[in-house]
This record gives structure tokens, sequence and C-alpha cells, in this order.
């Protein structure tokens, strides 16, 4: 079973490799072209080349990278094909004529052109978006710790009805049910919000008004998968005492039962006895001898799992006596060991509750709910069954752009200082630039909010280029100053200047006739 486990790995790993070899091979052959955005496709490919070399041993990429990997590759493959199509020549760029015009054309007409054209290319993914989500293949996986509870709503923009919806979903109606257990899911990709949303429906006033306890567990990657480690935060987060909790642990009778066992079969193989008197020296007494031999049982599958199965009882009995909330965030696939799947099962009557997550959480007379979130809509259906799975969907372009402003914001004053304390924008040209363009920025970033919040601190540390032909309909509009207007009243009462005035005239209507 092993051995079939780790050559389908090892087949996996060699179509990844043959799939970003396929992707560079396919942008190489463009780098003579006048393709759009051949610079940043050209990033993109030196760091697939860097990530191909880290896919097979003795460098490997975590499992979640190269899942990570394996859904961008196809983008990517998306953007390169969207830029090799021809694109249709606009006809404002023509003259009336059927000729290209020599004048260079005021700046409001450059910008009716760049959003039409912007409209006709669709919904076209950035490619600098793309760089950057390849170069987050690279980096290190963030290793989960205990999250607080604490939750600033003013930071969480949409979803209001989906929250609404969700937290509906995980109250149970009072009355003769039996089971007040819920469950419920968020699924989507990497920074399409899954978070966020679980974090609103975590504050909701349904939650505060039906559960008197709310627990807030981050799980994370399976590389950092630790679950003595989430049992025993869950644990010191209801208030236990954990040193205890770890006596009562290892001084269980299901535990005990479980080591005697082992190192009795351990004491029966002379080849493992063998093995652990290697570890230490051979003028050591016999008691070196007894502790490795218990060390070596107490670390047995069998033994972990029934410390596994004792903490899940004392978090049932823990929770049992109360209404809880708890949210699992980003829950990803560990494996076919069910460990997480069928959270709505009740523990088993007879025998260990080491095997389910689910065993530990108490389907009793009081409301329960378990809200988890991870990036496959089939992984959240096995482990709420019934239960309602939702995904985020896009940010409306308001609420987009509210936190484009904030990022922008904050990463602006991070690295000038040069804004207002109250942030209004109004001496930052480049703002003013971007919010015409607000509707082409969501849309490229496809309304999700890791890239949107990505994209605000890229522009944040542009500068805004000159305009080096200012549009003569924009200067007319504009209101002039008072010293002018007293000049034009004083030209009006000058019998010389008005004489002129007649000549001048000619020559501007001559001037705006070349223009036209």
């Amino acid at each position: 079973m092993a051995e079939q486990a780790e050559s389908n790995e090892s087949e996996q790993l060699k179509q990844l490799q043959e799939q970003v070899q396929d992707l560079c091979d396919a942008i190489e052959k463009e780098v003579d072209s006048n393709l759009p955005g051949r610079d940043d496709l050209e990033k993109i490919c030196e760091v697939l080349k860097e990530i191909k070399g880290k896919i097979t041993p003795p460098v490997l990429l975590p499992l979640s990278k190269r899942e990570e990997l394996g859904n961008l590759l196809p983008t990517i493959r998306h953007a390169l094909e969207q830029r090799r199509q021809p694109r249709r020549d606009h006809p404002a760029a023509m003259s009336s004529t059927g000729c290209y015009p020599c004048k260079p054309r005021p700046s409001s007409q450059l910008q009716r052109q760049s959003k039409q054209q912007e409209h006709d290319e669709g919904a076209a993914v950035s490619l600098k978006l793309l760089h950057r989500l390849t170069q987050n293949v690279l980096e290190p996986e963030q290793y989960y710790e205990w999250t607080t509870s604490y939750v600033d709503e003013s930071r969480i923009y949409g979803w209001d009805k989906e929250a609404d919806e969700v937290a509906e979903a995980l109250v149970a109606p009072e009355g003769g049910e039996k089971n007040l257990f819920r469950a419920a899911g968020i699924a989507g990709v990497h920074g399409s919000g899954k978070t966020a949303l679980a974090q609103k429906v975590f504050v909701h006033d349904k939650a505060k008004d039906n559960f008197a306890v709310r627990l807030w567990v981050c799980v994370g990657p399976p590389d950092s998968e630790d679950r003595f480690g989430l049992l025993y935060r869950m644990l010191d987060n209801l208030g236990l005492d954990t040193a205890k909790v770890e006596d009562i642990v290892h001084n269980s009778n299901v535990v005990k039962k479980h080591r005697d066992e082992e190192e009795a079969r351990i004491r029966g193989d002379p080849a493992k006895v063998a093995e652990i008197q290697k570890k230490k020296k051979e003028e050591e007494d016999g008691s070196i001898l007894d502790q490795l031999l218990k060390k070596e049982a107490d670390e047995s599958p069998d033994v972990q799992k029934s410390k596994i199965g004792v903490l899940l009882y004392i978090l049932h009995m823990a929770l049992s006596k109360t209404s809880y909330l708890i949210v699992f965030d980003d829950i990803r696939a560990y494996g076919d060991d069910g460990w997480y799947s069928n959270l709505t099962l009740r523990p088993p009557p007879e025998g260990e509750w080491g095997e389910r997550l689910g065993y530990g959480l108490p389907k009793g007379k009081h409301r329960g709910a378990v809200l988890v979130t991870c990036r496959k809509e089939d992984d959240a259906r096995s482990m709420v069954r019934t239960g309602r799975v939702v995904r985020p969907p896009r940010l409306h372009l308001d609420d987009a752009w509210r936190l484009f402003r904030r990022e922008y914001d904050q990463a602006k004053d991070a690295a000038a200082k040069e804004r207002k304390k109250d942030g209004d924008g109004d001496g930052d040209m480049l703002l003013k630039e971007l919010e015409e363009m607000k509707a082409e920025i969501v849309n490229k970033c496809l309304g999700l909010p890791v890239a949107i919040a990505e994209a605000a601190k890229g522009f944040a540390l542009l500068q805004p280029l000159p305009d080096a032909s200012p549009d003569p309909v924009l200067e007319a509009a504009k209101p002039k100053p008072a010293a002018e207007q007293e000049s034009k009243a004083a030209a009006a009462d000058d019998p010389v200047l008005e004489e002129a005035k007649p000549a001048a005239e000619q020559e501007s209507k001559a001037a705006a006739a070349d223009d036209r």
C-alpha cells in the first residue's frame, strides 16, 4: 500500500513538472513577438523555472503549494492565449481619410480609447497579479497558532446577505428536535474571502445570542498539522489546565493498556530491542533500556490514537454543558483517514474515540454548531454532509474599492509619509486616476480580496506620470481666476485692444480647424 502511494505521488510530481515545462516553452516562443504583456510573461516564466526545480526531492514543495500551483497553471495559460488573439483596431484610432493622424490626441481622448480597449479585452486576468501569485508558491507556508476571537468588523466589507444565511443555518430551532447540532461550510480558492465571511458569521448577532461559547480554531496547511496541538489549544481556550489534562491522558486506563501491549510487543522483537540498544552506550545500566522501551511504545500509532480519543472525550464533556459555536478555519485535505470527515457523527457507544474529530463535538440537548472553511467544495460537503455550503461571491464594486482605498492608504503612509493625516487623498494625483479606473482594476483582480489588496499595495509605490499635453477642453472648462476676469473687463474698455480682438479670434478659429 505504501509503495502504491509513493508511486502515485511520483507520477503526480512528474505530470506537474511536465505541465510547468510546457507552459514555459509556450511563453518562450513569444520572446521575439509583440505580444501584449510580454515582459510580465517572461517574469512569470522565470519564477516557474525556479518552481520546477523544487517539484522533486530533495527540495520538495509542500503538498499545499503543489495544489496551489496546479490551480494556477491553467489560469496563466488562459491569460497567455488571451493575449495571443489578434486585437481589433478601434475606429477612433483612424482619421476620416483612413490614415493615422499625426497630431497627438488630447488626454481625454486617449483615456476614452484606453477604456474602450479595456472593455474589448473583457475580463482578462492581470499578468502582474499572476506574477505575484506565482511568487507566492515559493513563499513558505504560514504555520498557525491559536488566533484571538476578536474581530474588527470595520475591516470586513460586503457579504452581509451571505453572513445572514450562514448564521441562520447554524442556529437550530428550539423545540422537540433531538439533535440541535448544525454544521455549515465556506469553500473557495485562496484569497476569495472565506475567512472574512466566517468572521462576519462569528460576530453575527445570531451567533452571539444563541451560543454561550464561541471558539475560533486556525487549522492551516497539512505540513503543520498537529492534532494534539489543536485539541490542547481548544481545551486551553475553554479554561482547562492543560498540564493537568496531559497527566490525565498519560495515566488513563485506555492509554496504559495500549502502552503495555506495545511495550510487550517490542520486547518480543529482538531486532527492535537491538536497534534501541544502539541508541545508548553498552556500559549504561538496564534502566536506560527500560526508559527507551517505554518511550518507543508511547510513540506508537495505537497509543497516540488512544491519547487523541481521551482528549476528544474531555473536549466533549467540556462542551456538553453549554451551547457552542466552533469555527475551524482553513481545513485542507489531509489524506483518507477520515479525521475531519462527517463532523455530524455522534461518538460510538462502545470503543475508543480517536478516529474522528466529530466525536468530540456534543450533539445533545444544547445548541451546537460548527463552521468550516476550506478550498474545495467537495471537502466541505464531506465534513458538513447535509449542512449548507456557500462560496463567497465576488466583492461588489463599492466594497472592493473601500478595501482598495484602505490598503492603498496604509501602504502609501508606510512608504512615504506624504499623505495627509485624514487620508482624503486630495493631493494624490495618481489616486484620482485610479478612481477613474476602479471598475477595470476590480475586474482585473476578479473581485478577489487578496488580489485587490495586493494591487493597492503595488499602486501605492508608483508615482503618476506628468501630463505633457493638457486637454484644451478641460482647460477651457476650468474657472478663471479673478485677476484674469478683471483683465478681460479692462480690455473691453480699451479701444486699442478691442480693435485687435477680431484678428485674434480669426487666428484662434484657424488653429482649431487645423486641430480638427
